[in-house]
């Protein structure tokens, strides 16, 4: 059989045409790579799976109950599959494998246990369909690193951003977004980058992806509102949306700016990940609070016992009170004496007394302004390490 210059689909129409039954042929994930034309109807699990470019759960799922991946991953020969349901025809099957690591697999619809001829034609197309999709992976692979390429150049900035938003058309405009697993240390849900580019495909939408380790970058020629409003739309119908977080720097108006998009997202995402909520969009507007207090933890934690919030810590840990509380809710509240000592359910004059208790014991004057600032900060960091 030597059909090494054609295509797959090629190879399921000739494979069909020797062995007198439809041909599918599929990846390991039972994603359907080609299939033979002229008989998609032939039943219900055959319609269902060239419609949805992959076999249906419900067949997925009798398959598996009945052995028959576990056999495809184990055997090298044509195994006859008849799960006895009026909606499949019988099937003959057979696994490829590349170096001896399972790549797919063929599936002929057939009406009768296979003949002799029929498994001998079935196990000679198996090299050649190994190469085939060996061939296509690779070129795949080689698409992958040169988008990943242009993705890192692009959101780099400089002289090589220009010349990789020439490569990939875009121009105008820039804003990039970035989306990361819920908390570091997770992953990202699978096929989430495939799903985001054809959901960006499908919307017309100019733009290129990548993933970059643990991190899907997104450069879209478009405004930062813009690209906030389709990554909510994106977030509410991906199923794995609680799963990821997504993050979205400023607009910029040249490719060679397009490295300050990308370090917002990055700090934002920062932000996003320490407050451990899936399912959220985030931009510098939103997180600007937690983004300082993230870029300033390693002064504070340089300062030690320096600073007002440690005093008060100090006090609390040694004389049993409650100073850090109150100066949290002083300052949540605007310095409102009254609305502080409602939401600790104190009296006025006992916050009063707590907040002279943390100039005379501590040294940390809330009516100062810069000390204000300095423990609203602290407080912040302190808030996102303790979620």
């Amino acid at each position: 059989m030597d059909l090494r210059g054609e295509d797959l689909f090629t190879v399921a129409g000739s494979l069909a045409e020797l062995i007198g039954a439809p041909i599918t042929i599929e990846d390991e994930n039972s994603t359907v790579l080609a299939y033979s034309s002229g008989e998609q109807a032939v039943d219900e699990a055959r319609i269902g799976t060239i419609l949805g470019r992959q076999v249906p759960g419900r067949y997925r799922q009798l398959l598996t109950e009945a052995g028959v991946f576990e056999r495809l991953h184990h055997d090298t020969d044509v195994i006859y599959v008849d799960l006895h349901v009026p909606d499949m025809r019988p099937r003959a099957a057979i696994a490829v494998r590349d170096g001896g690591r399972p790549v797919g697999s063929i599936w002929a619809a057939v009406t009768a246990f296979p003949t002799p001829e029929q498994e001998a034609i079935l196990r000679s197309a198996v090299p050649v369909v190994a190469e085939h999709i060996a061939a296509q992976r690779e070129r795949v692979d080689v698409t992958r690193r040169l988008q990943v390429d242009r993705v890192r150049a692009l959101i780099t900035g400089g002289e090589p951003a220009f010349r990789a938003a020439d490569d990939l058309r875009l121009s105008g405009q820039l804003t990039v977004a970035a989306a990361a697993p819920v908390a570091p240390g997770k992953s990202l849900p699978s096929g989430l980058l495939a799903s985001l580019g054809l959901y960006l495909d499908t919307l017309a939408v100019e733009s290129v992806a990548a993933q970059l380790d643990d991190i899907i970058y997104v450069v879209i020629a478009a405004g930062e509102k813009d690209v906030r409003r389709l990554a909510d739309d994106f977030l509410g119908r991906a199923r794995s949306g609680h799963a990821f977080v997504v993050a979205v720097g400023r607009a910029v108006d040249t490719a060679g700016q397009a490295h300050l998009s990308r370090g917002d997202a990055d700090r934002v995402l920062a932000a996003l990940q320490h407050a451990s909520r899936g399912g959220v969009v985030g931009t510098m507007r939103d997180t600007l609070a937690s983004v300082l207090a993230l870029r300033v933890a390693d002064i504070f934690d340089g300062l030690g016992t320096l600073t007002p919030l440690a005093a008060l810590v100090a006090h609390d840990e040694q004389h049993g009170t409650d100073l850090v509380a109150t100066a949290r809710a002083f300052l949540a509240h605007g310095g409102d004496v009254a609305d502080a000592a409602a939401a600790l359910h104190v009296h006025p004059n006992t916050l009063r007394n707590r907040l002279r208790r943390c100039v005379e014991s501590c040294g940390v004057d809330l009516s100062d302004a810069d000390t204000r600032l300095v423990l609203m900060l602290h407080l912040k960091l302190r808030g996102l390490r303790e979620r």
